[in-house]
């Protein structure tokens, strides 16, 4: 039993495990032990920068979630927030009727199931974003065992949704992921697939990929643009500023200072986090050219010896250097399309997702990359657009029609699942199981 808990422990840390499968490729390849080792810490070190820029980022988001949050008050309509990890993590504690031991049976029968797939089928990726695995397994987990089943057939179901969907949902990005990389050498292992593709669909339909974000010429005055930098601290301050004037509205800047900024004046505080969150972004983009450097050569080992021809399924962020101007678009846009589908919710009296800074710039900012790589332009502000509009619709719905179960119920309270690859295979299980009287 330490041996299952010491493995499920490693699950969860994905600079271990993209670790150990540097160091089986690079043994695989039979490289000298110097090249061995220092492919290996390169690895682990390029996912752990990466994990420092992104809790910068978020530590950044947080309070500026909460600015909209005191900001836009509920008004009559039910509000919740929208938040993956959240929502797994209180009903893994709670563990109702077994919920907890059905989560983590799910993660390792899951990834058992997936690759086998890979390594059976022509669909050859190795999921490896350690956070998706086990919100992933936990979604359907949780779905499966809404339904009142027996430990062991959650188990058994989940494991194969799961299974399944972290090798085709990869499979399915990565026509996309060759336009926007130039090669197949990595593919896309994140929760927003589905989201992301439907952009991409809507960008080729609108749009051309020769006309795109990243070719964008700005005169003499305005070159500071091109610096990604200076560009995303730009919008952040925006950003960052609405959301403290509408906080100040609803509260004061005494009740700002008290409840937010923790006694900092709060133009202070918002222009710290706003600068805050672009250090964050050039941190993680670091990682990420560490990590993809090391981990595409020693992957060849694995593809060669283990699962021929297996491509590397990373995290979202992987695809934002190859299209910085994208990632902005979609966080203006995305950020946009909340807003107008918040209104919209709030006008059907359905329940209204709390504004996610998170989903933004993460969510968005992907979409608007696939967008643009198949619509240029217009593709990357519709991809982010629908992200936050369409995905924002879609949340309010498994939430309302507790498609997932009574998650309050379970210990998560007013928090509800963001990511697509769960929500729409959820919507779907839940209405065949509706269908049958489930």
């Amino acid at each position: 039993m330490q041996i299952f808990i010491f493995l499920l422990e490693l699950i969860k840390l994905p600079a271990f495990i993209l670790g150990l499968i540097a160091l089986v490729g690079l043994l695989a390849q039979r490289k000298p032990a110097g090249e061995v080792a220092s492919g290996t810490i390169k690895t682990i070190l390029g996912l752990l920068i990466m994990s420092v820029g992104i809790g910068a980022l978020i530590n950044a988001l947080i309070p500026i979630q909460t600015m909209f949050q005191v900001g836009i008050p509920a008004a009559g309509f039910e509000t919740f927030v929208t938040f993956d990890e959240a929502v797994v993590s209180a009903v893994q504690d709670t563990n109702v009727g077994e919920i907890g031991a059905a989560i983590a049976w799910t993660m390792l029968f899951g990834y058992i199931i997936h690759l086998l797939v890979s390594r059976f089928t022509k669909f050859k990726y190795i999921y490896l974003t350690g956070h998706m695995i086990w919100i992933h397994a936990g979604a359907f987990a949780i779905l499966f065992h809404s339904f009142g089943l027996s430990l062991l057939w959650t188990v058994v179901l989940a494991s194969i949704v799961d299974g399944f969907y972290m090798t085709l949902a990869p499979a399915l990005a990565q026509p996309v992921m060759r336009k926007i990389t130039g090669s197949d050498e990595i593919a896309f292992g994140h929760g927003q697939t589905l989201l992301n593709m439907v952009g991409a669909w809507v960008g080729g339909w609108i749009g051309d990929p020769e006309d795109s974000a990243e070719d964008l010429e700005l005169t003499d005055s305005l070159s500071f643009f091109r610096d990604m930098a200076i560009s995303i601290s730009l919008v952040m301050l925006v950003v960052t500023l609405i959301g403290a004037i509408l906080a100040i509205i609803q509260i004061g800047a005494a009740g700002f200072h008290e409840s937010i900024s923790g006694g900092q004046n709060w133009l202070i505080f918002s222009i710290l986090q706003a600068l805050g969150f672009t250090a964050g972004v050039l941190v993680l983009l670091q990682g990420v050219r560490m990590l993809i450097a090391e981990i595409v050569p020693a992957f060849k080992g694995i593809a060669e010896r283990v699962i021929p021809g297996a491509i590397p399924a990373l995290d979202c962020p992987v695809i934002y250097p190859f299209a910085p101007n994208s990632l902005i678009i979609g966080l203006i846009s995305g950020t946009i399309g909340q807003v107008l589908g918040m209104v919209a919710l709030a006008l059907i009296r359905w329940p209204v997702p709390l504004p996610s800074m998170i989903a933004a710039f993460f969510a968005s900012g992907a979409g608007a990359i696939f967008g643009n790589a198949t619509g240029g332009k217009r593709g990357a502000w519709a991809g982010g657009f629908l992200w936050g509009f369409v995905g924002w619709f879609m949340i309010s719905f498994a939430y309302k029609f507790q498609v997932f179960g009574d998650l309050a119920g379970m210990g998560a309270v007013a928090l509800g699942f963001t990511v697509p690859d769960a929500i729409v295979p959820g919507i779907v299980i839940w209405l065949i199981a509706k269908l049958f009287g489930v």
